[in-house]
């Protein structure tokens, strides 16, 4: 008996040890300025006191939040106030003062659960708690004095055109006080139905008048979208036909979702007497709401002070950084440090081993005779001129060792095979060489336009096959190339049954020309691995490549200046002999990638982008119709990435003029927009105010924005008919808009199709300051110093140049290692250039495309070249002592600097920016 009263006491002294939580039966509820707030997570009892999740609460408040996995701690920020919590610590902090908890933050479902009360206290609210209903309810305090308010309960008349307006042609008829929705649960509220246009809005009457001028006013309303999804705005009208009748002198958006209800505030100043009204609807470019339902509105004379105008809107639950991945405060991203080879030209990465010159090997090749010859081109296209995918010729081609070529338009895509749109040439090799002699098939091939995809490249295949079915191919290689004829070089050996040939051409809409195709028979004269081949890097790649050499000369003199350290005492007197370090830590031109989802929740991806990347772009949630299907998308990724210490930002697009469609969707715009494409002037009010509403709710984040993006496409529809007055109108409305952004043209288009296509928009007044370069490629890359040519055409017609969207398909990783650096050096030497964006940087699927990670962020070859050039060869870290002036001088990449001087036991670091244009100049007071 006495064994188990010991064990009895025993266990309850245990369970005594532990808080007690409790999950109540009844849910607890929380208010916020009478608004109740859901969360995933429920709130939870503890000792008597209610933890709610930690996000949740935070953000409800206005507060910032941020997190470091490594001390588990939880920071908000509102204002000038400041709370910190660490999990199972009852020790927290208000703007640095230790203040004791009764019960510490937890974890429990794996969501953090912090006081409510004292956040909420901290953070200068009010709280209260109703026993009977079990709610928290928290009121900010600040000294609202109440003006007018609509809560729609006990009106007995609501009349057209006395007590409101209706606007955008909205149909009378369409409004009541209604009984069948109400915010509070029992009562009336505004509804609107019929809602056939996203134009159709309401307007209060005689809200404000002259004697409010000068007066700040915070105004809420709630509002219910019972049927669908979309975009809501509350804002501040004039009268019928006066200047802020249809476009409003202040508005605030939020996003509402299919029957919850969605709480608005926002501050308005009364400073022009014409605007008189409050209204209720939607952006002209969001997709309609077919019924709205508007409650409790209350207007308050006065402002929080500083408050950040936002909507109260909880965010959706997304883990805001995995374990293990830093998060950066400071601007010091976790950036790679160990390399292995030094810093200048001579270290370079190369893969020479696998360069071969096949010009060279092909001229020094004992000579073959020659067994077919180009003329077989003109002779036997004939059969397919005719076919239904296309029409095939010969052209006339100059300066090059061949006169004729080969000409295939594919206009329409073969629905089986590619070969069905095909150059057949019979059995062209029977009798021409006898078993076992070493044949060389040689042609020249390029492509005059493509839309196989965004890199421009056309594609053919050579096929050499059995003469009698099944047509076993002897050679059957996938050939791709761009604008630039290029030599393909196809060893193989004779064998009397394969001798059918044939040129395959309907890979995509293209048209591409083939020249200079002939057959060597060098009998037993040579080896066939002596013979050239396609599978070598290309000669540009080589290591003592003329404009490699030239290209890093320029990059020491655009992209360094000199940096002067000037290290005193207190009194203000220089000291020599100091030691003064110089270390970079990030740089000034924008290396970065496109991104997705997958930046809220995975840690590798998170990882990989804080090491590589000082810029991000999304590559589809800024596009028009899935920004409008889910605005937060974008933002979201972006507010992660800023914590991965991410600084700059690029807008994808605001207008494409294209047809096609893309994962069932098409990007480009929204689905009603080509209703309007034959009503030019609403067309161009929808598109301008998306420019201007997307470019606002990015602003001070997004530097530089695509207003268009690929306006050369076979598949536009506005474009081709209204011109480039229309984009003119599109880039003034940008400019025009107040958001100070960079904005850009982007295109896939290369050489003088895009050299051409920007001297247009300049000629026809577009207001444009950078070209974007997409610079998709595949296994032919394109060559360098042509390339650079027309990048500096560009250049010297006064834009700012970044490449935009950069990926290399292929299988061969040295190939597209080597493309990539060099693809780098090219453009980081040219002045103009300001960025370097790749399409993503892991996965690629089955091309590749993407060239530092694979799907499951193995490193590919490509991110050593990617890290040695930018962090090792491209980042200053210098150290030296004062001289007698007290000055060290040093030459250091643009960018961002720690600088630290040391001397008579006392050191000090300050942060310095070096650039182009600025006096580069630090003084360091060791005091």
């Amino acid at each position: 008996m006495k064994k188990f009263l010991s064990l009895v006491l025993s266990v309850m002294m245990i369970i005594s040890s532990f808080s007690c939580i409790t999950f109540a039966e009844n849910e607890i509820k929380i208010t916020l300025n009478g608004t109740a707030l859901t969360m995933d997570q429920p709130p939870i009892i503890v000792e008597g006191r209610t933890l709610v999740p930690l996000r949740a609460i935070f953000e409800a408040l206005g507060a910032t939040v941020t997190w470091d996995d490594a001390t588990k701690c939880a920071t908000g920020v509102l204002d000038s106030k400041t709370v910190s919590l660490v999990i199972n610590n009852t020790q927290a902090k208000v703007n640095g003062t230790d203040v004791t908890l009764d019960v510490p933050a937890q974890i429990v479902n794996s969501r953090t659960l912090v006081p409510v009360r004292f956040i909420s206290e901290s953070l200068g609210c009010k709280v209260d708690w109703d026993d009977a209903t079990k709610t928290v309810i928290i009121e900010s305090e600040i000294g609202l004095k109440p003006y007018k308010e609509w809560t729609f309960d006990n009106i007995t008349s609501f009349e057209n055109n006395v007590d409101y307006i209706l606007g955008g042609a909205y149909p009378v008829g369409n409004v009541s006080i209604s009984d069948k929705y109400d915010a509070n649960g029992s009562g009336k509220a505004l509804l609107m139905e019929n809602r056939e246009n996203q134009v159709y809005r309401l307007k209060l009457k005689n809200v404000f008048t002259k004697e409010d001028l000068g007066k700040t006013f915070t105004i809420e309303a709630k509002i219910l979208a019972p049927d669908d999804d979309g975009t809501v705005v509350v804002a501040a009208f004039s009268d019928t036909k006066t200047q802020y009748a249809t476009t409003p002198k202040k508005e605030q958006r939020a996003n509402v979702k299919k029957n919850e209800w969605q709480f608005i505030t926002f501050t308005y100043t009364h400073e022009e007497e014409i605007v008189t009204q409050l209204g209720f609807g939607q952006p002209n470019s969001a997709k309609a709401i077919k019924t709205l339902v508007v409650d409790d509105v209350k207007i308050y004379e006065g402002t929080k002070e500083e408050k950040e105008e936002k909507p109260v809107e909880l965010p959706k639950e997304h883990k805001l950084l995995e374990p293990g991945v830093k998060l950066v405060s400071d601007g010091h991203r976790p950036v790679p440090t160990n390399f292995k080879t030094g810093k200048g030209y001579e270290d370079i990465i190369y893969y020479e081993k696998e360069i071969r010159d096949n010009e060279a090997i092909y001229n020094s090749l004992p000579k073959g005779s020659i067994v077919i010859d180009d003329s077989i081109l003109s002779k036997y296209y004939v059969s397919e001129t005719n076919s239904e995918f296309g029409t095939i010729e010969v052209v006339d081609v100059e300066g090059m060792p061949f006169k004729k070529a080969l000409r295939a338009t594919c206009t329409k895509l073969p629905p089986n095979n590619p070969y069905q749109f095909q150059a057949q040439f019979g059995n062209f090799l029977e009798g021409k060489a006898e078993e076992g002699d070493i044949l060389l098939l040689k042609f020249y091939m390029r492509t005059i336009y493509s839309e196989k995809d965004e890199s421009g490249n056309g594609q053919i295949m050579p096929i050499i096959e059995l003469k009698v079915a099944p047509n076993t191919k002897k050679i059957a290689a996938e050939v791709v190339n761009g604008s630039e004829w290029k030599a393909f070089y196809f060893p193989f050996v004779y064998d009397g049954e394969f001798t059918r040939g044939t040129l395959r051409f309907g890979y995509a809409l293209q048209q591409v020309e083939v020249g200079g195709y002939e057959i060597f028979n060098f009998k037993d004269t040579v080896k066939i691995e002596d013979l050239p081949n396609n599978d070598a890097l290309p000669m540009m790649h080589q290591r003592d490549a003329a404009w490699r050499r030239e290209a890093w000369d320029r990059i020491e003199k655009i992209r360094k200046s000199d940096i002067k350290v000037i290290v005193k005492d207190a009194l203000g007197n220089v000291i020599p002999n100091a030691e003064v370090k110089v270390n970079m830590y990030e740089t000034e031109f924008e290396w970065g990638t496109a991104i997705g989802s997958g930046v809220l929740t995975k840690a590798d991806y998170q990882k990989t982008l804080s090491e590589n990347f000082n810029t991000v772009v999304c590559e589809n949630d800024n596009k028009w119709n899935y920004y409008i299907k889910d605005p937060n998308a974008a933002k979201n990724q972006f507010e992660v990435c800023k914590l991965l210490g991410i600084k700059n930002f690029r807008g994808h697009t605001l207008m494409w003029d294209k047809a096609s469609v893309n994962n069932g969707i098409n990007s480009a715009f929204p689905d009603y927009l080509p209703d309007y494409f034959d009503k030019y002037d609403e067309m161009q009010k929808i598109i301008n105010d998306h420019i201007v509403e997307t470019m606002k709710e990015f602003e001070g984040t997004v530097g530089d924005w695509d207003v268009l993006n690929e306006a050369q496409r076979k598949d536009m529809r506005i474009i081709p008919k209204y011109g480039v007055k229309m984009i003119k109108e599109w880039y003034d409305t940008a400019r025009n808009s107040g958001v100070d952004s960079e904005l850009y043209y982007n295109d896939y288009k290369t050489q003088d199709e895009m050299v051409n296509f920007v001297k247009w928009l300049i000629d026809g007044g577009v207001d444009f300051d950078g070209v974007g370069l997409q610079s998709h490629h595949d296994q032919s890359g394109s060559n360098i110093e042509t390339t650079m040519k027309w990048w500096q055409k560009i250049a010297d017609m006064g834009k700012r140049l970044k490449i935009t969207e950069y990926d290399f398909a292929t299988d061969n990783e040295e190939l597209q290692a080597s493309y990539t650096r060099d693809f780098m050096i090219a453009a980081y030497s040219i002045e103009a250039f300001d960025g370097f964006v790749m399409w993503g940087h892991c996965g690629g699927g089955e091309k590749k495309a993407r060239v530092l990670y694979d799907g499951n962020f193995k490193p590919r070859l490509t991110l050593e070249v990617w890290q040695d050039l930018i962090y090792n060869k491209w980042w200053t870290n210098e150290e030296g002592t004062t001289n007698n002036n007290g000055e060290y001088t040093t030459r250091g990449f643009h960018g961002d600097y720690d600088i630290t001087a040391s001397a008579n036991g006392k050191t000090k670091t300050v942060n310095a920016k070096c650039s182009k244009d600025g006096d580069n100049t630090v003084v360091i007071t060791l005091d």
